[in-house]
């Protein structure tokens, strides 16, 4: 009851700003927007016959030159989606001491962190994330050092709506895996079998990160503020439903794109570890998220799909042949190659 009077306060709180909470969000999400530069498929067309080639065309560009590009169609359930912001964003705007309840020592993989430090920055990013991660036995937590997931206790629908998209995102993982093999297999001597890339996933410690992004008030145009600091991610993919805001750019070609896609479209993009098992067939490209409205705040579910701890990351014969002939990654663990970037962040 406690909880329920405190999300009516904050709704009746904010309406006068925006309304409330809820249609804010969902206006946020789902209102028309521009597109942008990089590419968008739509899913369907990998099942038909007459439209599979181009659509693996464009996927083979898209990943051999940004390593970004958008999805439609994907089948994820818009309706969880909308319920998953509606939840984060309640949650992000609540009691602190709730937020504070479900911190732990887990560097970030499961539970509240207020920020974290890109590789390379002195300063944290401005933002806070809540992260999900699978349920895994205790026996794999043990060997792999990983973390039982914490939910603050106050709002059971939170947990509900996260665990609700972090399922429909691990659906959804399959099909795209599997279409980034045949990627690979259109020019290769060797095919790889269609579940290649997601039988590595499997007992992965796949993460769902929720972020929030909150409001600067004042913002110098001579020296622009991020919300998150340039950046790769250590993932294998990377799976972004629509953000609430504009802000993510990534960097093509030396210059800073905005990413801003169909309202419908998925973001995607390749993470260091996919371009370490691909010899840099596929490409990790540095982005970030810069904060270009004074008083606007953003929200973002983001998913991140990672190999078994315990997976070789030896980069494939199929994809050393289409970048040279020559070995440019050494063979490293999934897990060696996480901690080694946890440790680049300060967060092990």
């Amino acid at each position: 009851m406690k909880f329920a009077l405190a999300t009516l306060s904050l709704c009746l709180s904010l309406h006068s700003a925006y309304g409330c909470i809820e249609d804010y969000v969902m206006e946020a999400i789902f209102a028309p927007k521009p597109t942008s530069a990089i590419a968008v498929v739509d899913m369907n067309d990998f099942y038909d016959a007459e439209k599979q080639e181009q659509f693996l065309d464009t996927l083979s560009h898209a990943m051999t030159t940004t390593g970004f590009f958008a999805v439609r169609n994907t089948g994820v359930n818009r309706d969880i989606t909308k319920a998953a912001y509606k939840e984060a964003a309640l949650f992000f705007k609540g009691d602190s001491d709730l937020k504070t309840s479900c911190s732990n020592l887990s560097g970030g993989q499961r539970g509240f962190t207020p920020g974290e430090r890109a590789k390379g920055k002195q300063e944290k990013d401005f933002k806070e994330f809540f992260t999900v991660g699978p349920d895994l036995s205790p026996e794999a937590m043990a060997k792999f050092g990983l973390f039982e997931n914490v939910w603050p206790e106050g709002q059971p629908e939170f947990k509900q709506s996260m665990t609700a998209i972090y399922n429909e995102l691990n659906q959804y993982t399959r099909p795209l895996l599997q279409a980034i093999v045949a990627v690979i297999n259109k020019n290769a001597t060797t095919k790889l079998e269609e579940d290649h890339l997601y039988d590595m996933t499997v007992g992965g410690d796949t993460l769902l990160r929720a972020l929030y992004y909150p409001a600067i008030d004042k913002l110098d145009k001579r020296k622009p503020l991020f919300w998150a600091a340039e950046h790769t991610d250590i993932n294998f993919l990377t799976i972004l439903p629509h953000a609430t805001a504009k802000g993510l750019q990534v960097l093509i070609d030396g210059k800073w794109q905005d990413v801003i896609v169909p309202e419908d479209a998925f973001v995607i993009n390749i993470g260091d570890k996919l371009q370490h098992l691909t010899n840099g067939l596929f490409v990790s490209s540095r982005h970030r998220v810069l904060a270009e409205k004074q008083g606007y705040e953003r929200f973002s579910m983001v998913y991140f799909v990672h190999p078994a701890n315990d997976v070789w990351l030896t980069p494939l014969e199929s994809c050393i042949a289409q970048t040279g002939g020559v070995q440019k990654y050494s063979a490293s663990t999934s897990l060696e190659l996480l901690w080694e970037r946890l440790l680049e962040l300060n967060l092990a």
